[in-house]
């Protein structure tokens, strides 16, 4: 039994004992954090990839790995090198989650492949970059400006907050409404005002609290533009509703504001008592 090397939000470090490799106990009360302070951590940058629609269209490209052949894989410096650029840590401590990581990848992850060969296997705005020939991971990518996968994963919040945003352009003047049926034809996600309502409701559901407003921008505005293609209904007060990758956008009659998106939630199943008739 070791001690745990983690830090609590307020950076005071963690007494608890851990027997886990990499050094944090998971035990109530202590997040995870691995540095004291989160000013030391580097900004983020670029926008997230393995985002639950990037996972739902992403190719079934395959890795032809096991998971009983993860202990064979090779985690080289410079992936280490990188996951202590933007977590801090110790050698050990980053290969142990990145092989934890590349696990739940294994599982569930977007996935694509470059021109060399080389495989990214993506998942809430985290990536591991496999070799052509599948027997290392040769890289370590994400958006996130402190927090680890394990973090997330145990759905740790972040201690870095998005400050209410506030557009520096003003909103558009209010046009005529655009009937239901010319939807696809008028909306246009590039230039569609961003109210700070839809920007701070994205960055919750995306998990990109801490992305820079022009990543956070561009994020948005590539979902946007999946919109036509949703299901739309069109309510009495006249503001357009969408569905689509399951959330739930909210435009302006006129198309000129993207106004709030949040999660769809699907109703669960009635599970009926006795065996049925």
């Amino acid at each position: 039994m070791n001690r745990c090397t983690r830090f609590h939000r307020d950076g005071t470090a963690c007494t608890n004992s851990t027997e886990h490799v990499d050094g944090w106990c998971r035990q109530d009360g202590c997040p995870g954090f691995v540095r004291r302070d989160p000013a030391t951590a580097p900004p983020s940058s670029g926008a997230p990839r393995g985002t639950e629609l990037h996972i739902r269209t992403s190719p079934a490209t395959g890795t032809g790995l096991d998971l009983d052949e993860l202990f064979d894989i090779r985690i080289t410096m410079r992936a280490v090198d990188s996951f202590r650029f933007h977590h801090g840590g110790d050698q050990r401590s980053a290969e142990a989650q990145m092989r934890n990581m590349l696990e739940d990848f294994l599982l569930k992850s977007s996935s694509t492949v470059s021109a060399s060969g080389y495989v990214r296997l993506s998942r809430q705005g985290y990536s591991l970059i496999l070799s052509p020939d599948r027997t290392a991971v040769t890289g370590y990518f994400t958006v996130h400006r402190e927090r680890t996968w394990e973090q997330v994963k145990n759905k740790v919040p972040s201690r870095f907050h998005r400050a209410p945003t506030h557009t520096s352009v003003h909103a558009p003047e209010a046009r005529p409404p655009v009937p239901v049926e010319q939807f696809a034809e008028v909306f246009d996600a590039a230039t569609v005002h961003l109210t700070g309502r839809v920007q701070r409701s994205y960055a919750r559901l995306a998990g990109m609290v801490e992305a820079s407003d022009l990543e956070l921008h561009t994020a948005i505005r590539a979902d946007a533009a999946q919109l036509p293609t949703g299901t739309l209904v069109q309510r009495p007060d006249g503001l357009f509703e969408i569905e689509h990758a399951a959330r739930i956008w909210l435009i302006s009659p006129d198309c000129c504001k993207l106004i709030g998106v949040k999660a769809h939630q699907r109703p669960q199943p009635v599970e009926l008592d006795g065996p049925s008739a």
